[in-house]
């Protein structure tokens, strides 16, 4: 009996394994599937499989993705990325079938927040992997990671060369552009850092805000400034957490000359979602 049990046993967890992480139904099943999915062949195996480009929004939150992205923006150069190894197995080697025979998993929460731990051996020394979830557009989504000696919201990772991964410019530079409902927002960021932006926004009774210029290199981002009639008009593009751009207009100072009676610069913000291929907007 106890042998039809073991065999039983490890059929499900192939099963699992086999039948992909679409189809788990919590934070628990997702990260029972990220170490059952190691029994199986092939290069479909463990966070990295979730956390590839083309299906990381479906499992990672908004903040996990940036970081990847940002990570990412390193390509194949691991001393300057913000990370090289695995999150969810300690060390470069282990044994699938130990992990399995040793995993064990526990949770705890809400219905906003989750923290799964997953605890196994790995040639005989015990680990601890803890993934915390959150609620995020009706699904639930890894939001961080610990492990020994590391929390990913800790580790500090700026995408290469400023806001995002960007698109490659002739000259050296690179170019972040990003739409995001009727405002469109082109930067042009050259080799030395400096930039030329260009901002068009339609807001509320069709008011717009155009700006454009030259923006110099500041911590977090860049800045333009003008003066109008002796006016001193000054727009911040500053990064976001997520790796998009946000737009500041202290005390409104830029607003009478650059932006109709219903619209405005100061917050005016593009998530990282909102990032598009600069060959789709008229060149700076």
């Amino acid at each position: 009996m106890m042998r039809w049990d073991l065999a039983l046993a490890a059929a499900v967890l192939l099963t699992l394994a086999t039948l992909g992480p679409a189809r788990a139904q919590g934070p628990e099943d997702t990260v029972r599937w990220i170490y059952s999915s190691r029994l199986q062949p092939g290069p479909d195996q463990g966070l990295a499989y979730l956390s590839a480009p083309q299906r990381r929004a479906e499992y990672f939150s908004r903040r996990m993705v940036a970081f990847y992205q940002a990570n990412d923006s390193y390509g194949d150069d691991l001393m300057m990325a913000c990370v090289d190894f695995s999150f969810d197995i300690p060390g470069q080697d282990f044994d699938a079938q130990e992990i399995m025979r040793t995993l064990a998993i526990t949770s705890s929460g809400d219905a906003a927040r989750h923290s799964v731990t997953a605890r196994f051996s790995v040639f005989g020394e015990p680990a601890q992997i803890t993934y915390d979830f959150i609620a995020e557009d009706g699904f639930w989504r890894i939001d961080d990671i610990a492990g020994p000696g590391f929390r990913v919201s800790q580790i500090t990772c700026q995408p290469k060369s400023g806001a995002g991964a960007g698109t490659r410019q002739g000259g050296g530079g690179t170019g972040y552009c990003f739409q995001n409902r009727h405002s469109t927002l082109r930067l042009d960021v050259a080799g030395d850092g400096r930039a030329v932006f260009a901002l068009e926004s339609v807001q509320g009774g069709g008011h717009v805000c155009g700006a454009g210029g030259p923006a110099h290199p500041v911590q977090g981002g860049w800045v333009y400034e003008e003066r109008f009639d002796g006016t001193l008009c000054r727009i911040e593009l500053l990064v976001m957490p997520d790796g998009g751009m946000r737009l500041t207009d202290k005390d409104w100072a830029c607003k009478p000359m650059l932006c109709g009676h219903r619209a405005v610069l100061d917050g005016l913000e593009f998530p990282l979602n909102t990032q598009m291929n600069c060959a789709s907007l008229p060149a700076n």
